[in-house]
């Protein structure tokens, strides 16, 4: 059964650790704590981790992300029934890949997809979270097909469907690239809050 995206007003998608920062604002504009604004009511935060094939972390990575226009648009059709044209599928899908353009509101994929998109495990926390948690192979067939070496991960997504340009994305980030060695795996969090809760 799909949940709402009022259940989704925290939606965390999985990497390492759910421990997040997060911003809370005033009102209708968010300062996020690496200083992007935004006046959507949401925010989101992303931590990506690199680990060795012993569980030692090799490189670590968070930042606040982007929910772009179509994620907003989203929002506001599952929660509030108001008309935006969308098919939703279930927000549970992590993207990852090697584009390095800087995010911006338009955005409706990953600019390089390494890989295939895969399904995260989520956890719902009554109304206010959730967490969506995803560990990418990197000798994994469908995973970061990565069978020769050392790949630089630089972006990640939350999509509702698997197959790149389609269906919807929510969110996207981009940062300094993790390498990801054969023997590795890439764990991915996301997690998105209202900016504000009472």
């Amino acid at each position: 059964m799909k949940p709402t995206l009022l259940a989704m007003l925290a939606i965390t998608v999985a990497a390492v650790s759910s421990t997040g920062v997060f911003a809370f604002v005033d009102n209708e504009t968010q300062t996020t704590a690496n200083g992007m604004t935004d006046s959507t009511g949401l925010l989101g935060h992303i931590e990506v981790v690199v680990r060795d094939e012993s569980g030692n972390i090799k490189e670590y990575r968070q930042t606040d992300n982007k929910i772009v226009d179509v994620g907003l648009r989203s929002f506001s059709q599952d929660l509030f029934g108001a008309p935006q044209g969308l098919t939703l599928g279930i927000f549970d899908k992590i993207g990852v890949g090697t584009g390095t353009t800087g995010v911006v509101a338009g955005n409706t994929n990953l600019e390089t997809q390494r890989g295939n998109k895969q399904l995260g495990t989520v956890t719902v926390d009554n109304v206010l979270g959730a967490k969506i948690s995803r560990t990418f192979a990197a000798s994994g067939a469908s995973d970061l097909n990565n069978a020769t070496g050392t790949i630089a991960i630089t972006e990640a997504t939350l999509h509702d469907n698997h197959i790149n340009a389609t269906g919807n994305l929510f969110a996207r980030q981009t940062f300094t690239a993790v390498n990801v060695g054969i023997s590795d795996s890439l764990t991915v969090d996301w997690t998105i809050t209202p900016a504000s809760v009472n």
